[in-house]
């Protein structure tokens, strides 16, 4: 920005200053004519005074002699007589009529002679406009300099694509930065919308599409049994077609923080309820401290339902289910597990659009997503159970460095998650 102001400012002076130079040499050449015509003039009159006094040829050659135009052969003498005096073939640039000595009418004519360059007003005027061209750039900037770190400022804001915008310059400029602010803020807002309906769409369908998938079991073998799994088989794709395209992608403001052992809780009663009508072990322990985390309610409520459907659709409905949630060393760590086969590629299954049981992937997608925007990580392996251990492991709201690897998870897996 600075270069280019720099570059702007020299082409400008540059313009300016070539026309004031142009000018004072037109000024000047015009100034040189007007003295070359003084002096023609005063050369005519000369000979004219001469020529009133005396008509005498050799008087007259005498005077014309004496004069610069005549010495050049620009001035001409003609006598009432008819006679000329002096040579010059020109269209005079100077013509003074008069009455001679004798009584006659003559005419005394000078033309034109060369005007002479003004070498040293051009050398002269040209010093000048390059000392004045070089102190002119630095002196333009100057008042300029607000301005381009105001800009600077919004080239950097709109290079990384956030945050606020703070300048001082021009009127014109802080105007723009607060507009900028302005539709930042309303864009922050319309993200936090769009976030609680992709929550909303991921609590509200996924539970109910669940619930479904495992009443179909109630109408028994069949073609009706068969047409309503396919019909729930279609549905669910839909549903996760669209919350593949608007689930969340960014961390909550932390005034929408909230606490996951809480949310946790509220969820496990509805999803015990299930595990209840397939007789399914269903153990929930979480941690009796605020394990507070830099995501919506919704958001959690989004990653905890997924987590359980794909438990519930995916394992036989005698196989237990557990959920724990630990909070220690600035870390808190969701886990769920359940006693099904488990995944055949734990690695491969957190890649979109790959799972090892017939799904989609994209409910563990979803739930890394999540994890991830706070600065976590979620890692998928074998549980106590035998079968498939998810492990979501999340920064707690308002701390800003957290270590590594938490102590949280050696410390409670030694007494709780003893592998088989």
């Amino acid at each position: 920005m600075r270069q280019l102001t720099t570059h702007a400012l020299f082409r400008a002076c540059g313009a300016l200053t070539a026309l004031l130079m142009l000018f004072v040499i037109v000024l000047s050449v015009q100034h040189e004519h007007d003295l070359v015509y003084a002096a023609d003039v005063r050369d005519a009159t000369v000979v004219a005074e001469v020529l009133t006094a005396s008509t005498d040829r050799d008087v007259v050659r005498a005077a014309i002699g004496r004069t610069a135009a005549g010495r050049s052969g620009r001035l001409t003498a003609r006598l009432s007589d008819g006679d000329t005096l002096g040579m010059s073939n020109d269209d005079p640039v100077v013509t003074l009529p008069l009455r001679a000595a004798d009584g006659g009418n003559a005419v005394v004519s000078v033309v034109p002679g060369p005007v002479p360059l003004p070498l040293f007003t051009m050398v002269l005027t040209l010093a000048i406009a390059l000392v004045g061209l070089a102190v002119a750039v630095p002196l333009g900037r100057r008042p300029l300099r607000p301005v381009t770190r105001a800009l600077t400022v919004l080239t950097q804001v709109a290079r990384e694509g956030g945050g606020r915008v703070r300048v001082h310059g021009p009127a014109e400029l802080t105007e723009l930065a607060d507009a900028i602010n302005a539709t930042a803020d309303r864009t922050e807002v319309l993200l936090a919308n769009e976030r609680e309906m992709v929550a909303d769409i991921s609590h509200r369908l996924r539970t109910p599409l669940t619930a479904l998938r495992l009443n179909t079991d109630a109408i028994g073998t069949g073609d009706a049994e068969n047409r309503v799994r396919a019909s729930v088989d279609e549905l669910e794709r839909d549903v996760n077609r669209i919350i593949g395209v608007l689930r969340p992608s960014s961390t909550a403001p932390a005034s929408q923080a909230c606490d996951l052992a809480a949310a946790v809780t509220d969820r496990m009663t509805f999803w015990s309820a299930f595990a209840g009508a397939q007789n399914r072990s269903f153990e929930v322990r979480t941690t009796t401290e605020t394990a507070r985390v830099p995501l919506a309610r919704d958001q959690i409520d989004a990653v905890v339902d997924t987590l359980l459907a794909n438990v519930f659709q995916h394992t036989p409905p005698c196989a237990a289910v557990a959920v724990d949630v630990v909070r220690h060393a600035g870390w808190v760590t969701l886990v769920v597990e359940d006693g099904g086969p488990g995944f055949a590629d734990p690695s491969g299954a957190l890649r979109r659009g790959a799972s090892g049981s017939g799904s989609t992937g994209l409910g563990l997608d979803i739930a890394r997503t999540a994890v991830e925007s706070t600065g976590g990580r979620i890692v998928v392996d074998k549980g106590r159970l035998g079968g498939a251990r998810v492990r979501l492991r999340m920064a707690e709201a308002g701390r800003k460095e957290c270590p590594e690897d938490p102590r949280a998870w050696r410390l409670w897996s030694k007494t709780h998650l003893r592998p088989t």
